[in-house]
């Protein structure tokens, strides 16, 4: 009978034991992903906020055709 019980239980602690896993595999591809994410946005909002401010475009002259 231990035998029988032992061969019950191995197969359920295994599908357990996979399907946490696989939600924690989950869990933790969404955190860090989204924490990737938010930190590229944000570099990236950064170096437009700089480059807004700092850099200052020349002002350009207008050629204007000759009139016929």
């Amino acid at each position: 009978m231990k035998s029988l019980t032992k061969s019950a239980l191995v197969p359920l602690v295994l599908l357990w034991l996979a399907v946490h896993a696989a939600l924690l595999a989950v869990f933790l591809t969404v955190k860090f992903l989204l924490t990737k994410t938010a930190f590229l946005i944000l570099l990236l909002m950064a170096g437009a906020v700089f480059v807004f401010t700092r850099l200052r475009a020349s002002p350009r002259k207008l050629f204007h055709s000759p009139v016929i």
